[in-house]
């Protein structure tokens, strides 16, 4: 994929094969540091991320702007608009050990993904919240600025149960999802899609309110 002139500048290259590059890569915050991971790309132009924070991380094979939901959490880089600016978040190491930006590299020559969404089309993946009183998760369907809000408050209420859903449609007595059902969470591009531009979405007028106080609703006023 790559040539040895081109990756000579490069530290932690791992595979370089005729179908993907593999290669240490990184993401910085001022507040939590770094946090590392394995980049991949593939020759078709597909990025793929893998989150190496620690030695058992489940986040692998992640579209690059899914990373960044993931990264949010506690302990990890904690970048609520890296999506933003995506190529310059991300970062990969010269042979002298200093951090490049990706979109000062080649790394990015067979990365030609754009996305488009369609008027109207849902981009709202479905979401899960764990009941404070059970311990069971609950899926909650985002088809309408309605749901979007119930999630969202129910997200920030850290006592939330199952007897808080509306019109009570379920109890802690109910039986939890299966987990073969829990990975379909309705995308429209695969149905056990993991996270992906068609069904991740990083703020829009159904998710976001100017009613709410939290730092994630009042930056994405601000910024309108």
């Amino acid at each position: 994929m790559f040539t040895e002139e081109e990756l000579i500048q490069f530290h932690g290259v791992f595979q370089n094969t005729q179908e993907f590059l593999e290669i240490d890569c990184g993401c910085t915050n001022p507040r939590y540091g770094d946090t590392p991971g394995k980049l991949r790309v593939y020759i078709e132009g597909k990025i793929e991320i893998d989150c190496t924070c620690m030695h058992d991380c489940p986040k692998v094979k992640l579209y690059y702007l899914v990373l960044f939901l993931y990264i949010t959490e506690p302990g990890h880089a904690g970048r609520t608009n890296a999506h933003n600016n995506w190529k310059s978040q991300i970062w990969v190491f010269s042979h002298d050990g200093h951090k490049i930006a990706l979109w000062r590299t080649c790394l990015l020559k067979y990365h030609t993904h754009t996305f488009q969404r369609p008027l109207r089309q849902v981009v709202h993946r479905d979401e899960f919240l764990r009941c404070s009183q059970c311990n069971k998760e609950r899926r909650f369907i985002l088809r309408n600025k309605e749901a979007c809000k119930i999630y969202h408050q129910a997200l920030a209420n850290n006592n939330w149960r199952c007897s808080d859903l509306p019109n009570h449609s379920l109890t802690c007595n109910d039986a939890e999802e299966r987990g073969s059902r829990k990975v379909c969470r309705s995308c429209p591009r695969d149905s056990k899609c993991g996270g992906c531009e068609k069904c991740v979405c990083f703020g829009c007028d159904w998710c976001r309110f100017d009613d709410c106080n939290c730092e994630t609703c009042v930056e994405f006023i601000i910024n309108m």
